[in-house]
């Protein structure tokens, strides 16, 4: 797995951990499935404590942290692991650079490229997960 990407994802999948519990701090519970989310009837948006703003869309939500925006769908059965490369470059966002990646193309080609060594799994839905 290519370094840059390896740790552009844990910090992805890090930040959507502590939106998730910010989230189930707020009264919002994880569900058990993307289907559960898209259908539970919370409101489209909100605040959470802190004063932490939330946007609710589809299978995910997007949180705007203190550390940055995160946007996520959740898994079939609910799993909060899932990326794609749009994720990941919107949560890099002018920070790409610091992941060691020059441009979107980079990191979009470098993506593919872990796809294709079978680094990371397409999931049957538009998300990917690590390989185990």
């Amino acid at each position: 797995m290519d370094q840059r990407l390896a740790t552009l994802i844990d910090d992805y999948i890090a930040l959507v951990c502590s939106a998730v519990r910010l989230l189930e701090q707020g009264g919002i519970g994880r569900p058990g499935s993307n289907t559960e989310w898209a259908c539970n009837g919370i409101p489209g948006t909100g605040v959470l404590p802190g004063g932490v703003k939330y946007f609710k869309h589809g299978y995910g939500c997007a949180v705007h942290l203190k550390r940055g925006t995160v946007a996520f769908d959740f898994g079939e059965t609910g799993q909060i692991n899932g990326f794609d490369v749009w994720r990941l470059s919107r949560f890099a966002g002018g920070k790409l650079g610091q992941y060691g990646f020059r441009s979107e193309a980079e990191l979009d080609a470098c993506f593919k490229a872990e796809v294709a060594a079978g680094s990371l799994i397409y999931s049957g839905y538009i998300l990917h997960n690590l390989r185990a």
